[in-house]
């Protein structure tokens, strides 16, 4: 009894086991690219899986369907991703196995598919894949060689070197040689130096060069020797390679720490191409900085010396080095000649003493500041920031008050951006007291810095007496005007005391009252300090409401622009001309149709109702996205604009406003402007810019009304009003074409 059931036990088990393997290519794929849960394998089933599940592809990837084809090679690259995760060797091994197995037996694979297998090897392949892409590299299919040759190029076993070497051992093409040269050099392997260094002699550059380069990849005392023998040669087609692959390996050996030796090798490439004729310019370039990085005594002659080379990229090489050199060494040396140097390496090392922040350097500085060169003095200003001491803060204040043109403002520039508690400290002492120019100038670099609590010192100093100090102040809060109250700002433009400070406030309150959150309750504070004063400061308030807008405000400048008193009218129109909302059109309008009005103020008038007529027309790429929305357009709004716009053309005293009229029309999407373009290119004084603006308006319309746009464009090209215009017409008529309509060729149309 016990016999017997111990029988159906094991049955069982081996039941499920076989249920549990008995999988379809599609399940077996999806458990394989971890994409689903599958049974634990030992070698031999991880081998039958791969194999069933390879062979489910293989027919899928060459399916007589060739836009199939693509998933089934996606899902073989994603079993050998899957399989090349670490901790799975025995997948990864079991894959490449079958794939080397079903690549040496499916002799009449299809050549796509053979390609992707190759591939597949290239990336999860070892010693298993070795033999077979050794055989693929003598195969009659020139990719099938080259896919093979960068798989063992990927591939980390020793054996794949051997076969490279073997392969390149019989090589004849110039081509075949430099790709097995490359993937020598990027396998590093000792072993290849030998025969590389034998290939530093090819008669063909191209695979000389190539080799210099694997060896230079390779490194090594050995390759390193390999390349200076092709120096001490003389100079030939590989010199140039072999010098940039000892600089490559002198690179490599300082970034190991290897200083000392590095600096052996960059010292005897730069010797070499100093001496040697025609070698590239950045070969001694490489050296000379590998020279002063490396070796800090010797470098810093050669520094001094490249600065003051003829050619401009020794002396950024110098510069470069210096900033790359842990020796300061060379920055001092640099320092010291930097009177004597040309205007381009002054600036460069004032670039390098700033970016350094050598302080040693600080007495140089100075005495190039005040150059004749501009960019000069700028770079020294910028290396004083930088340094930001007591002494550099002091030299920069004194130029930005006293200095000429370029030096002025390069010191101004400098204190500007120098942080530093000096200069913070130095600022503030020299805005408080002294004489006004003084004053005026550390005011304004108070706004520039936007240190804490400079709104308040700036109000402060903008309330005093003297004009050039309040007006520098008033000036400098506009740097702040986020941190400035529109009301304290407001009172102290009506407390100015002189025209010059008034003027600087009404700037800043704009300034400020733009960055107000409530405009409405801004332009209220404005308002009532307005309706207290007369003469200029109501003048000046008035003027600051278009930073505003709003309703409240509008009604203020519309009232100032109907006042009896001509200085207030004057004032309320020009406000209203530059006024920010599409609200104003209307008084404008009725200001420019008023036959009464003067000529300056109807150009005012008209001007600034174009604008906003034309400004406030909402982008054509949000139309389109409101229409995509469920938000039709308001083409009532649209057609509003155009009757308005229409009243300024007929009513215009001049050309000039009708032509900016029929511009403004050409912004305005609809029946009624397209029908009035269409009649004015019968007016010969106004033929060009009506067609002009009816063909913008048709390619405006495009996104909107193809047909529409298209119908208008044929419009324009029936009445052939010039080349250019028929031109434009026709590229609106060519956008995706039209049904049934064939764009003109050329220009003019024929009578």
């Amino acid at each position: 009894m016990k016999t017997t059931y111990l029988i159906g036990v094991i049955l069982l088990g081996l039941s499920i086991t076989t249920a549990a393997h008995a999988q379809t290519g599609e399940e077996l794929v999806a458990q394989l690219t971890g994409k689903a849960q599958g049974p634990a394998r030992d070698a031999a089933q991880l081998t039958e899986a791969y194999q069933k599940a390879v062979d489910y592809l293989l027919p899928l990837m060459s399916a007589e369907n060739v836009n199939s084809r693509y998933d089934y090679q996606i899902m073989l690259q994603d079993m050998g991703s899957y399989a090349a995760r670490p901790g799975a060797e025995a997948q990864r091994l079991a894959l490449a196995q079958v794939m080397v197995k079903t690549l040496e037996q499916q002799a009449k694979m299809e050549t796509t598919v053979r390609h992707w297998f190759i591939l597949q090897l290239e990336r999860i392949g070892k010693a298993e894949s070795v033999p077979l892409l050794a055989t693929l590299m003598s195969d009659e299919d020139k990719n099938a060689r080259d896919y093979a040759r960068r798989a063992l190029e990927k591939n980390p076993d020793a054996s794949a070197t051997d076969a490279l070497l073997k392969e390149l051992a019989g090589a004849k093409e110039a081509g075949w040689k430099i790709g097995l040269i490359d993937a020598l050099g990027d396998h590093r392997a000792s072993s290849a130096v030998k025969p590389l260094t034998q290939a530093l002699s090819d008669s063909d550059p191209s695979v000389a060069g190539a080799a210099a380069g694997a060896l230079s990849r390779i490194g090594g005392q050995d390759s390193a020797q390999a390349l200076f023998a092709v120096l001490a040669k003389p100079v030939g087609p590989v010199s140039a390679d072999a010098a940039q692959g000892l600089i490559d390996i002198a690179g490599r050996m300082a970034a190991a720490k290897d200083t000392a030796g590095a600096a052996r090798i960059y010292g005897s490439v730069y010797e070499w191409a100093g001496k040697a004729t025609a070698v590239p310019i950045g070969v001694r370039v490489a050296a000379a900085m590998g020279v002063i990085v490396t070796d800090p005594s010797r470098g810093t002659k050669e520094a001094v010396t490249l600065i003051q080379d003829e050619n401009p990229k020794m002396r950024q090489a110098a510069i470069q080095a210096a900033r790359m050199s842990t020796s300061k060494a060379t920055t001092q040396a640099l320092t010291a000649l930097l009177p004597k140097l040309k205007s381009d390496s002054q600036v460069q090392v004032l670039g390098l003493i700033g970016d350094l922040r050598e302080p040693s350097a600080e007495s140089a500085v100075v005495q190039v500041l005040a150059s004749e060169d501009e960019a000069v003095s700028l770079a020294a200003a910028n290396a004083l920031s930088q340094l930001g001491t007591e002494t550099s803060a002091n030299t920069l204040f004194d130029a930005a008050v006293n200095g000429r043109g370029s030096v002025q403002k390069a010191a101004q520039d400098g204190l500007a951006v120098m942080r530093s508690p000096q200069a913070d400290a130095l600022i503030q002492a020299k805005a408080a007291s002294g004489d006004a120019k003084a004053r005026a100038v550390a005011i304004s670099l108070l706004g520039q810095r936007r240190s804490e609590g400079t709104a308040g010192l700036l109000l402060a100093y903008a309330a005093e007496a003297d004009e050039t100090v309040s007006a520098a102040a008033f000036q400098a809060t506009v740097n702040v005007a986020d941190a400035i109250d529109v009301a304290a700002l407001t009172d102290l433009v009506v407390k100015a005391r002189s025209n010059g400070a008034r003027t600087a406030g009404v700037t800043a309150l704009k300034a400020v009252a733009a960055k107000a959150q409530d405009k409405e309750a801004a332009g209220k504070i404005i308002i009532d300090q307005m309706d207290k004063v007369q003469g200029r400061t109501r003048l000046a308030l008035l003027s600051s409401l278009t930073s505003v807008g709003g309703a409240t405000a509008l009604k203020a400048v519309t009232d100032a622009a109907q006042s009896s008193d001509e200085a207030v009218r004057d004032a309320g129109i020009r406000a209203l001309s530059e006024w920010p909302d599409y609200e104003a059109v209307p008084a404008l309008v009725d200001i420019a149709s008023n036959a009464q009005t003067p000529l300056n103020h109807y150009v005012l008038a008209v001007r600034g109702a174009l604008r906003l007529i034309a400004l406030q027309q909402q982008p054509m790429g949000q139309r389109m996205m409101g229409r995509r929305m469920g938000q039709p357009m308001d083409t009532a709004q649209v057609e509003s604009r155009a009757v308005l716009c229409m009243k300024i053309l007929d009513q215009a005293r001049r050309i000039e406003e009708k032509r900016l009229a029929v511009a403004a029309l050409a912004t305005l999407p609809c029946e009624r402007s397209v029908n009035r373009l269409l009649e004015l290119v019968k007016d010969e004084s106004l033929k060009s810019e009506a067609a002009m603006a009816a063909v913008n308006l048709a390619g405006a319309m495009l996104r909107t009304d193809r047909q529409a746009a298209q119908e208008l464009a044929r419009k324009i090209l029936d009445l052939n009003v010039s080349a250019d215009i028929n031109n434009q017409a026709n590229a609106v008529m060519s956008s995706r074409g039209m049904r049934g309509m064939r764009p003109m060729r050329g220009g003019q149309r024929g009578q």
